[in-house]
């Protein structure tokens, strides 16, 4: 009897079935001789994982590894063992051994193909090779802070298409390359802080065109030039405080289109060109405290029209003209403006009379509050120095008779969306003494500042007070009031306005 015939497509059915159950079979072998690590028993073993919620084979999610004992190298087992956990999408390295970690752990982050979120602190990594981090397409979260990074090469950062936050805060990276950052499409905050940057390539940024914020404080960037920003034409924030920058050009940011904050605080500018800030257009808020500037050139905020937030504190100032806040000044009586001018070497003369003027139009409590508080130096004829004294105290007495009340309107609610970023010196400052030859200018009659012949213009005196004739009016207003100590704080101050008219007068 003949035996029967197998068709040949059954055969090939039956090869496939037996293949697939000898792949299923050497697959489990795998998994089961493969180091779980998150369940790692090996006290002597160099890096051991904490992962929350499940130890069990690729059931991880979020994971921290601590590196002891001593060095690793690229070729341990241990790296290989990350493909028991394939589905890990947080993933950090904390060191704690000198010369435990020197180099990224780049085959782990293959393995991880669902990676969204890696880290690695206190490390000995000194050079970042060229595509230590390429190609990672779901990676949105990279953080390389507190290690020992002194070089980052080309395309170290390479076609990652999905990362969208990259922090390098607190290594000792001295250059930033060109190309370095590569194929970022995403990105949109680069963090560099707290690192030793002297040079950065023309060019650096150029690939990151939908960045939005760049901080490169503290480092010792001591020139910058606008080629170094080409690409950046959506940011929004740079941070460069507390660098080594003395002088900046024209032009130097004008590459930055959409900027609306630009931080300069903390460095050694004495410095700026009359274009400095042209084509920052959008600018909002600008802060040059505690530099070294003598003067501003005439015409230095025609470039940012838009600025409503200023900030010129402990500086060497010895003017501020109305024709210096010209292009800004109807910014600065908007609700959301400030604009800080402490510690300067400001005269009390008239160059600063449109001080009391803004005090009145701002409805800002910020601009307000800093004008009022605004101290400069003022050398008075000794024989007028006890009516300007009297003048001074009856003004404390009428519980700052200058002040408006604010009526309940909600345009006055001070929702101010603009960030103050005061460092932790501003805040522990102590309260400033004033000198025998300092007053504080608002309690000063415009018509007691003196008037530099020499400098004397016609903005320079914008505005004076009430004239005897508004004086007498104010009063009779006062007499149909409903507050008493509103009332007589008022005609006080009318008085002795009138007084003082009359003595200037004499």
């Amino acid at each position: 009897m003949r035996a029967p015939i197998v068709p040949a497509t059954l055969l090939l059915l039956v090869f496939a079935l037996e293949l697939d159950a000898t792949r299923r079979k050497q697959k489990e072998k795998v998994v089961h001789t493969t180091i779980n690590i998150c369940d790692i028993s090996d006290r002597d073993s160099k890096v051991h994982c904490y992962c929350e919620f499940s130890q069990d084979f690729n059931e991880a999610v979020k994971t921290e590894c601590w590196v002891f004992n001593g060095g690793i190298e690229k070729s341990d087992n241990l790296w290989s063992s990350f493909t028991s956990q394939s589905n890990i999408e947080n993933l950090a390295f904390n060191v704690r051994a000198d010369g435990g970690l020197n180099f990224v752990p780049s085959n782990v982050l293959l393995y991880l193909k669902k990676l969204r979120s890696f880290s690695i602190k206190y490390s000995s990594i000194v050079n970042i090779e060229s595509y230590s981090f390429a190609n990672l397409t779901n990676v949105q979260d990279i953080t390389l802070t507190k290690n020992q990074i002194v070089n980052v090469e080309r395309h170290t950062f390479y076609n990652l298409p999905n990362l969208t936050v990259l922090t390098l805060d607190e290594n000792k990276i001295t250059r930033l390359v060109s190309e370095t950052f590569y194929e970022l499409p995403s990105l949109h905050k680069l963090y560099l802080t707290s690192n030793n940057i002297s040079v950065i390539e023309d060019g650096t940024f150029r690939h990151l065109v939908n960045l939005l914020e760049l901080e490169l404080d503290r480092n010792n960037i001591n020139e910058l030039k606008k080629e170094c920003f080409d690409g950046l034409a959506n940011l929004k924030r740079l941070d460069l405080r507390r660098n080594k920058l003395t002088v900046l050009k024209s032009f130097t940011f004008t590459e930055l289109w959409n900027l609306q904050e630009l931080l300069l605080d903390y460095n050694e500018i004495h410095a700026l060109a009359q274009r400095t800030f042209d084509g920052l257009s959008l600018l909002k808020k600008l802060s040059l405290s505690h530099n070294k500037l003598i003067a501003l050139i005439s015409g230095l905020f025609e470039g940012v029209r838009g600025l409503s937030a200023l900030d010129l504190r402990h500086n060497k100032l010895k003017r501020f003209t109305y024709d210096n806040v010209k292009p800004i000044y109807d910014n600065l009586k908007n609700q959301k403006s400030y604009i800080y001018l402490e510690g300067n070497d400001f005269d009390c003369d008239c160059h600063l009379a449109w001080m009391h003027k803004l005090r009145h139009e701002a409805r800002s409590i910020k601009v307000r509050t800093s004008l009022e508080n605004f101290v400069c130096k003022f050398n008075i004829d000794p024989a007028m120095n006890s009516h300007l004294t009297y003048y001074e105290k009856t003004i404390i007495d009428t519980n700052n008779i200058f002040i408006d009340e604010k009526p309940p309107d909600k345009e006055y609610k001070d929702t101010d969306d603009l960030q103050d970023d005061i460092d932790e010196e501003f805040i522990e400052e102590p309260k400033v003494i004033k000198k025998e030859n300092e007053r504080t200018l608002l309690q000063i009659p415009v018509e007691l500042l003196p008037c530099p012949a020499a400098v004397k213009s016609v903005t320079d005196r914008t505005y004076t007070y009430p004239s005897q004739n508004e004086a007498k009016d104010y009063r009779n207003l006062i007499l149909t009031s409903k507050s008493n100590k509103f009332d007589i704080s008022l005609v006080t101050f009318c008085f002795n306005l009138i007084f003082l008219n009359k003595l200037l007068t004499f």
